[in-house]
């Protein structure tokens, strides 16, 4: 009995703290290497800014997916804010989405005016790309093309 409990000590209590502290070894000895270090530094500015932007693009790819109405709407103004008037095409892929969020027919509109002047590309396709978003949204509302884009509104 006495061994059984000192056997399951061993292995679920002392067994994963030195596993945690032989790869936290490896990693350090991989961190001072410098791969990772020399290949960030070899970036150009533009591909290192688009690497530090990868998280937020990440939480905002995952709240439009999944969100709840105020999360999207929240998560999509931050990306706005974050997102530089030279990024056009993400500038217009935010407000394509917080056009079919949106319920407001008007509202709608005037959203799908501002993505055709971030991305001018975008606005000739504009049902293509709305319908590519709203499959991307899992969850209602906004998971379906809005009508005024269907040509199905009286």
């Amino acid at each position: 009995m006495k061994s059984e409990r000192f056997s399951a000590v061993l292995k679920w209590g002392v067994g994963p703290v030195v596993v945690l502290a032989i790869a936290g070894a490896i990693g350090r000895a991989h961190a001072r290497g410098g791969d990772f270090a020399e290949a960030v530094a070899a970036l150009s500015e533009t591909e290192r800014k688009d690497l530090e932007s990868a998280p937020a693009l990440a939480v905002a790819n995952a709240t439009w997916a999944l969100g709840n109405l105020e999360s999207v709407k929240r998560v999509l103004k931050a990306e706005l804010d974050r997102l530089p008037e030279t990024e056009g095409h993400a500038r217009a892929r935010t407000t394509l989405r917080m056009a079919i969020a949106d319920s407001n027919p008007d509202g709608q509109a005037a959203l799908f005016a501002l993505t055709c002047t971030y991305d001018e590309r975008m606005c000739g396709r504009l049902r293509e790309a709305a319908e590519h978003e709203a499959r991307a949204r899992l969850v209602p509302p906004g998971n379906a093309v809005p009508l005024s884009l269907l040509g199905g509104h009286p």
